[in-house]
């Protein structure tokens, strides 16, 4: 995951920074348009708290909103003309929470008496989906915006030291804004389009919400990722 972050973020920041070297620059300012966009690759860091049907999450591991770390991958198969790309995307990650365990595992109306074990919670979300980018702002106008919808199945892994371990699943959604970074420099983004096939690299902000509650409420209503990533 840090390899993957560390390769975004060069990338995005260092590929598109102002040039410190030597470059012929005519080779690439007469260079029109963009290869075709198939594909596109992100990683986000964000917050996530299960919403739970009844409180033994919130007694365990009060205030704990566990760092989510979530990786993506898009596949587009269609550009819709004047709107923007369709396809399907995968997306995998990881969230953690640390509490005391009650003790004797008694839970009373009045709350829990922490015991000396510590509690662990691990979750592992694997989300698939339908993606909508629209990028006709960046691509027709000077405006270097993309926002984006995604609809799909979501699914939790999860596992707890003190309970077991077990899957649910249930409909998830999202909405991104999306910042392009090619205007910061546009002869090194066609350059990287030309040697390497990225199109464009960017920083991105994500809402999302999940109903992975059919075997154990593991869903989040509201939860955010924010991070870097490219199309290619």
């Amino acid at each position: 995951m840090k390899l993957l972050a560390s390769a975004l973020v060069f990338i995005a920041v260092i590929g598109l920074s102002p040039d410190f070297a030597r470059a012929e620059t005519s080779d690439y300012a007469s260079k029109e348009g963009w290869s075709p966009e198939g594909y596109l690759l992100s990683f986000g860091v964000g917050a996530y708290r299960p919403d739970p049907g009844d409180q033994f999450f919130d007694l365990v591991y009060p205030g704990e909103n566990g760092p989510l770390l979530l990786a993506e991958f898009d596949f587009f198969l269609y550009r819709i003309p004047f709107l923007g790309p369709i396809g399907i995307g995968v997306a995998g990650g990881w969230s953690a929470y640390k509490g005391a365990a009650c003790l004797d595992g008694t839970i009373t109306p009045t709350g829990c008496s922490p015991s000396t074990q510590s509690a662990k919670f691990t979750l592992f979300p694997l989300n698939a989906m339908v993606v909508l980018r629209v990028d006709s702002l960046a691509r027709k106008t000077p405006v270097p915006l993309v926002f984006t919808g995604k609809v799909g199945y979501n699914t939790v892994f999860f596992k707890e030291n003190i309970g077991g371990r077990g899957r649910t699943h249930g409909f998830g959604w999202a909405a991104q804004i999306a910042l392009e970074l090619n205007f910061i420099n546009p002869r090194r983004a066609n350059a990287l389009d030309e040697d390497w096939g990225i199109n464009s690299s960017f920083f991105f902000f994500e809402l999302a919400g999940s109903d992975a509650n059919n075997r154990a409420p593991m869903g989040d209503k509201l939860y955010f990722t924010g991070g870097v990533g490219i199309t290619f």
